[in-house]
């Protein structure tokens, strides 16, 4: 899962979160923080090992988790699972890649 969590002063900060049967591990830091009003491309990647989101390409957090392949399942985009949190912004490209990427090869804004 990735979100953007909006603070009332007009930033914001990123949300990751990966589960896989007991194993969980969310990568959120509210001090981590970005303007609203601009592009950002919003990155995350599990390399067999560890998880690790980027923002523009460059690193913001990272921890270890076992994480087993998906099977068949459901996707949302814009808003969660269960329909709370609706994103209100604009997304301008989406991208599932089968091998953990570089931070070089990630999309940029």
């Amino acid at each position: 899962m990735l979100e953007t969590r909006l603070n009332k002063d007009g930033t914001w900060y990123a949300d990751a979160f990966m589960k896989s049967g007991s194993n969980a591990r969310a990568l959120i830091d509210p001090n981590n923080l970005h303007p609203t009003g601009t592009w950002y491309s919003f990155a995350l990647v599990y390399d067999g090992h560890d998880m690790t989101y980027y923002i523009d390409g460059k690193e913001e957090m990272t921890a270890e988790i076992a994480f087993a392949a998906l099977g068949p399942g459901s996707t949302s985009i814009g808003v969660r699972q269960n329909l709370v949190h609706w994103y209100k912004g604009a997304i301008r490209t989406i991208r599932f890649t089968p091998r953990a990427l570089q931070p070089a090869e990630l999309l940029r804004p």
